[in-house]
């Protein structure tokens, strides 16, 4: 990866992680969703990601003995592959993310226990994620989600 690139992806991840921190979770004011910026990508960029990828794809195929099986690429998720259970990690944070952050969680029956089971459910799951599974999730998954996720959120519609 070049200069450029390099300086590229770290600019890019010091604004995600400004925003996010300087957001906060105690932002109640709802916020505009502006994301057109994010149709296309900086081709220097991506050309960066892209390499990072490639490159780290290099090195993940000489582990020796492979430790998580994860499918590079374009390939959609095994049922017990790393993105699976990263994905499924993500669904299990954010469901009790949203059942936690109710207004009046009494009006809906269940919340306690189902916020029992999801989080037993994602301490077992985060027992079953090494380092080198979840590095390798996503750093594979880095192309689509700036090429394809990000460009798809980026065309005008509704914010909800």
């Amino acid at each position: 990866m070049g200069p450029n690139g390099a300086t590229a992806v770290a600019v890019g991840l010091w604004f995600l992680v400004t925003v996010s921190v300087a957001a906060g979770p105690d932002v109640a004011a709802p916020r505009r969703c502006i994301l057109s910026h994010y149709r296309s990508l900086d081709p220097r960029a991506l050309a960066a990601v892209k390499a990072l990828r490639d490159r780290y794809e290099e090195e993940t195929l000489s582990w020796r003995p492979r430790n998580c099986s994860f499918r590079p690429r374009r390939d959609p998720p095994r049922p017990s592959s790393c993105a699976r259970l990263r994905l499924v990690a993500r669904g299990l944070a954010d469901a009790q993310a949203v059942l936690k952050s109710l207004q009046s969680p009494e009006l809906f029956p269940g919340v306690p226990p189902t916020l029992e089971l999801l989080a037993a459910a994602g301490r077992d799951v985060a027992a079953c994620d090494s380092p080198r599974c979840h590095e390798a999730t996503v750093i594979f998954n880095l192309v689509r989600l700036l090429t394809w996720d990000l460009r798809l959120v980026a065309h005008p519609g509704p914010c909800l």
